[in-house]
């Protein structure tokens, strides 16, 4: 699997900033479901050097792939449905890039259960499904050109 940075969401760098901004202190950070696109990841570990920034996801052959791509990241073999609570304990903030519509509840059992904020960016707006704003406590942010839904731990 090649890396091909032109395959790099347009917003990334600004989501990756919102989220350096405003969880500069967290000593953990996790990317649910990465596939074969660490940007975000990646970008949030260079600007916060101190914090654990693990990637997971359930595909083997990505996981490899990101290993490779992104050394400093910490990268998992984990899925959604069953996963290893290990992994998201101590989580400051818990995100994902697209995920399907269907697995942001398990998104959302996941996060309360660490205790920590969940971070949704859908793939625009409230369409394929999300319907973010029928769903209690959710609050879209807009930074810069980046659009997502942020649940803060205390409304889950």
């Amino acid at each position: 699997m090649k890396l091909d940075f032109e395959l790099k969401l347009l917003d990334a760098e600004y989501l990756a900033d919102f989220i350096a901004k405003n969880y500069g202190k967290a000593s953990k950070i996790v990317e649910v479901m990465v596939g074969a696109h660490p940007w975000v990841a990646q970008s949030i570990k260079g600007k916060l050097p101190n914090t654990s920034v693990i990637a997971t996801d359930v595909d083997e052959e990505k996981i490899e792939y990101v290993k490779e791509a992104c050394p400093t990241l910490e990268v998992v073999l984990d899925d959604i449905l069953a996963p290893r609570f290990g992994v998201y304990k101590g989580a400051d903030l818990i995100y994902s890039m697209r995920p399907p519509p269907e697995l942001v509840p398990e998104l959302v059992k996941l996060a309360s259960k660490a205790d920590c904020d969940l971070l949704i960016r859908p793939y625009s707006g409230e369409v394929a499904g999300y319907s973010f704003s029928q769903m209690d406590g959710w609050k879209i942010v807009k930074h810069n050109t980046a659009s997502f839904y942020l649940l803060k731990k205390e409304h889950q």
